[in-house]
């Protein structure tokens, strides 16, 4: 089974909910050759197993191997909404954002928005004490 295959097979797994199984596949092929969108996939998948440490590693180390990867950037930005790392996730999406389709934008434009948002309404709670 070539590389491209494999990938291709992890991501039929992930997308069928089977994320131990879709880590497992990529964790050899990421080991034969590292690239951005396999880390990507990989840290997506620990995303969503909840496992929160190995995603970020692995989507820091997709951006450092392939910076303009909008996948990567986007789900790391919402792994660190989830994580109420609203100021950090700001940063990241607003670096994607000149990238994106208009779609997209507008997604993550509302995801920002929601994060400055959060970040007022903790400022507000912090004030009213």
């Amino acid at each position: 089974m070539s590389n491209n295959t494999q990938h291709e097979y992890a991501v039929y797994l992930f997308q069928q909910g089977y994320y131990e199984d879709a880590i497992t596949h990529l964790d050899e092929i990421i080991r034969e050759e590292e690239t951005g969108e396999r880390w990507s996939d990989w840290a997506t998948a620990q995303f969503a197993l909840s496992h929160f440490p190995d995603a970020e590693r692995g989507f820091r180390r997709a951006l450092e191997l392939n910076p303009d990867l909008p996948e990567a950037a986007i789900n790391f930005g919402a792994m660190l909404v989830s994580l109420s790392r609203w100021s950090e996730a700001i940063t990241l999406l607003e670096g994607v954002l000149p990238k994106l389709e208009p779609d997209s934008r507008a997604v993550v434009d509302a995801l920002t928005e929601n994060c400055r948002a959060q970040i007022g309404s903790m400022a507000q709670g912090t004030a009213g004490r």
